[in-house]
């Protein structure tokens, strides 16, 4: 164990010297300004991480379905709820378990806790990664957007305009087909409309965005999700459209190691949250909730939408087949309820960046939110574009999301753990206890006396009491599972399919 673990607590200059931020007080006077202040309260924070779990990956949710079954695939959803809230619970209480940071008061990013554990060699390569992840993700929401809005200039005014690059025709009047199923690169009307809704609330720090787009973008979510469940039921269900089991897995994982990938998002907010906030009832309230909405849209659709349909389900719903509302509400989801978690990814981006020193406040603007959308445009192609997803997805969303959470928690664990021990209370009866508990240690005697601790009190406690006394065993489980998993998904993809 090195050295700086087995002192005594670390003061406030000490553990920043260690993390590489900005010194703390720095940082406190940009709350409110670049960095928000602690002001979200419960339902406030279960909206932003509702929204980010409806990502742009929920739009393929009823394709796999149909193509894997919904035995299998409702199985893999429900693994993923308890994954992904795991992780990110597992993920707060490392955090909190640096020396100061028991209410979340330094403002720790994702990739400066990286570095507190593991060293600058681990952080830099972990920076590449988070933004590689965040920007697939972006990138994702980018093209799922500026399809979705060129579509509905063509329904609306039955065309659309584009800048084209490659093969260099200069401003055209193109077809969807032509600006996201062809060869050439384009820069359409759409893309540009998207970004200049997105960028100026990506300049917003996160409890102001939350309070703003993300509220107005919930409010969408829930309405017009009613609107489809209502449509899809007024279609008749079929449920042989989606059988218990399919016959094609390519999709299985990656779409929702993609559709869970919010984790990367929980520290932003978990630093703005008011200490009264419990962190285990929002993640697993908002997961649970969400596990409901996807069961119902996902299982809805698939036995309502015939096979062979788009895997975008926002393309099959924005067809003339269907009533103008459904087609309208289609149009709304990408610019109400995707296009906000936009802005997210890139204050997020920007808070790491800035917060671990990397850049300063106006280079983290820059490349947080501007630089994302000058090279966005170049994945538009849905060919290049479905096979960047699913790698990213597979690969670097995983990493990210579902694995370097767990180690870690276990990294925090191995340097904090209190090992049981007998205490002699009050009236004289020995007490055991573990890591986690919060008996304060200067009311009691404690035996031995060689047990050091930095951080015996936690915030989080993510486990349940039944599994708390084996906490690291079962997040070992858990980390081997979740890469079996995904290997398992690699390998398919890679021997079956191609």
């Amino acid at each position: 164990m090195s050295e700086q673990f087995e002192s005594s607590p670390l003061n406030t200059s000490e553990t920043d010297t260690l993390l590489g931020i900005a010194d703390t007080k720095v940082l406190e006077g940009e709350r409110a300004h670049v960095l928000g202040k602690k002001t979200l309260n419960t339902w406030f924070s279960i909206i932003f991480v509702v929204n980010q779990i409806y990502g742009p990956g929920v739009l393929a949710i009823p394709a796999v379905f149909q193509e894997s079954g919904f035995l299998i695939t409702t199985i893999v959803l429900g693994m993923f709820l308890f994954i992904s809230c795991f992780s990110s619970t597992l993920l707060c209480e490392a955090i909190s378990l640096i020396p100061g940071n028991k209410d979340f008061d330094k403002h720790i990013e994702f990739a400066v806790a990286v570095r507190y554990y593991f060293g600058h060699r681990w952080y830099y390569a972990f920076q590449v990664l988070l933004n590689v992840c965040m920007q697939s993700y972006n990138i994702a929401s980018f093209v799922v957007c500026a399809q979705s809005l060129d579509q509905f200039f063509i329904y609306a005014f039955h065309k659309t305009y584009a800048f084209n690059i490659i093969p260099g025709e200069g401003f055209v009047s193109a077809s969807v087909e032509e600006l996201y199923f062809g060869n050439g690169i384009y820069i359409s009307l759409g893309y540009i409309v998207i970004a200049a809704i997105c960028i100026p609330s990506g300049f917003l720090n996160l409890a102001d965005n939350v309070k703003g787009v993300q509220l107005v973008s919930f409010v969408v979510l829930v309405v017009i999700m009613v609107e489809f469940i209502v449509q899809f039921l007024l279609d008749g269900i079929d449920i042989s459209r989606a059988p218990a089991f399919g016959g094609a897995y390519g999709q299985t994982v990656s779409i929702f190691i993609f559709s869970w990938a919010f984790v990367m998002f929980v520290p932003s907010w978990v630093n703005e949250k008011r200490n009264s906030v419990s962190v285990n009832v929002v993640i697993w309230g908002s997961g649970i909730a969400s596990f409901i909405g996807y069961l119902l849209i996902g299982l809805l659709a698939a036995w309502t939408i015939p096979p062979g349909a788009s895997d975008d389900i926002l393309e099959t719903l924005s067809t003339s087949i269907y009533p103008k509302v459904t087609i309208i509400c289609s149009y709304i989801f990408s610019l109400g309820v995707i296009a906000p978690g936009i802005p997210v990814c890139s204050i997020t981006t920007r808070y790491n960046l800035y917060v671990g020193n990397v850049c300063g406040r106006k280079t983290s603007y820059f490349f947080g939110v501007i630089a994302p959308w000058l090279v966005g445009f170049v994945f538009s192609q849905k060919g290049f574009f479905s096979d960047f997803i699913t790698w990213t997805s597979l690969i670097v969303n995983g990493i990210v999301n579902f694995l370097i959470p767990l180690i870690l928690y276990l990294r925090a664990t191995s340097l904090y753990k209190v090992r049981i021990y007998s205490i002699q209370g009050e009236s004289g009866a020995p007490v055991n206890t573990t890591y986690g508990s919060s008996i304060q240690s200067e009311d009691l005697k404690v035996i031995p006396d060689t047990i050091s601790i930095l951080s015996t009190t936690s915030t989080v406690n993510p486990w349940p009491k039944i599994l708390a006394a084996r906490a690291r065993t079962w997040t070992i489980v858990m980390l081997v599972s979740t890469t079996t998993l995904i290997l398992f998904q690699i390998l398919y993809i890679v021997i079956v399919l191609h």
